[in-house]
């Protein structure tokens, strides 16, 4: 159905950068590491931003470090996520206390799920909430959660996978909790193939980031640490596609805004990356069934994977047999768009 596309831009600026690197000799902890930090400063408005191998190598340098310096035990995630969360959150050594439960139309936990949580932890001011932000759209609720979370003593962890240039009213994923990690791995809205980005405004977890990734061998006052650094020539091509990534959402809006309208004709509920102050980035565009996707979506036949096919918690919303994923990716065919919305307006005659 086709493949994930990367701009021309981003390979003749890679190109005309790369050989400096050879050049240069500096193959790791250069100037490319540097740059890309600031321009994730710059772009999401954190005062600290990290490069990491991968979005989860950054989760769970947060999470290490919440427990060995902040005296966190407990951590929890929600029911709609992927089974990587789940991995990280209990290889970080914190105790796994469980999954919120996720609602429609967003796929997320509500501020209420939440709550009723928090409600039955015996210690939430030990405990870290790992939340993660899904197909492209900021949880709705996230100002509350943190608020909730803060009077709680929970430290908010953002899993920011699948969020990279969303906005809710016009602030950044990863900037609500305590930190957050973007991904930039091959299937993300904005890809390099590998690689993540934590940011956070908390000064101290970000010295302590930077630490972390070099071991802490030059100051040395920190007694954890791994390198989960990335090399000169991923930060260079990291860079490369993160300064686009204006560029690759626009091109993916265009989409979503035909899917929309296709949508809103055959009266189709879907996950919408533009209500209530949202920018989605568009990483996912989700259709949402009454009853089960297998009788009222049969007709559409152009879709790429869920999220989720499983569920890690209780789904009460049954969102695992509810919703469908339609193909958005940057520089998509225009016979594919045109045939999916086809599919779409075929459901309401269908119907």
């Amino acid at each position: 159905m086709g493949m994930i596309k990367v701009p021309q831009a981003a390979i003749q600026k890679f190109n005309a950068n790369v050989s400096d690197i050879f050049e240069d000799g500096t193959l790791a902890e250069g100037k490319w590491n540097a740059r890309l930090s600031e321009f994730f400063k710059s772009y999401t408005g954190s005062k600290t931003a990290v490069p990491f191998a991968s979005n989860g190598s950054g989760l769970l340098a947060i999470l290490i470090l919440l427990k060995r310096y902040r005296r966190y035990e407990n951590v929890f995630i929600q029911s709609n996520t992927m089974y990587g969360v789940k991995t990280i959150a209990i290889t970080s050594g914190l105790n796994f206390v469980g999954a919120v439960p996720c609602s429609i139309p967003n796929l997320m936990p509500t501020l209420n799920q939440v709550k009723d949580f928090i409600s039955a932890l015996e210690r939430p001011e030990r405990t870290v909430f790992l939340l993660s932000h899904i197909g492209g759209i900021t949880n709705p609720d996230i100002e509350s959660i943190a608020l909730t979370c803060k009077e709680s003593g929970i430290a908010l962890i953002e899993d920011c996978a699948h969020s990279l240039g969303a906005t809710l009213n016009n602030r950044h994923t990863g900037l609500y909790g305590d930190a957050g990690v973007y991904s930039l791995y091959a299937t993300k809205a904005i890809s390099a193939g590998e690689g993540g980005i934590a940011i956070t405004n908390d000064a101290e977890l970000g010295e302590m980031l930077t630490r972390f990734n070099i071991y802490d061998r030059f100051e040395q006052l920190q007694d954890v640490g791994v390198n989960f650094r990335i090399s000169e020539i991923q930060a260079l091509f990291s860079l490369c596609m993160s300064e686009l990534s204006e560029n690759i959402i626009e091109n993916k809006s265009n989409i979503a805004l035909n899917y929309i309208a296709a949508c809103k004709e055959s009266g189709i509920e879907f996950v919408n990356p533009y209500q209530n102050g949202q920018r989605g980035n568009h990483y996912k565009f989700t259709l949402i069934s009454d009853t089960n996707v297998n009788d009222e979506f049969r007709a559409i036949k152009n879709r790429t994977s869920q999220v989720y096919d499983y569920t890690l918690g209780v789904d009460p919303m049954s969102i695992v047999t509810r919703h469908i994923c339609i193909p958005i990716w940057y520089a998509l065919e225009h016979k594919i768009v045109e045939q999916t919305i086809s599919q779409i307006l075929s459901t309401k005659r269908s119907s």
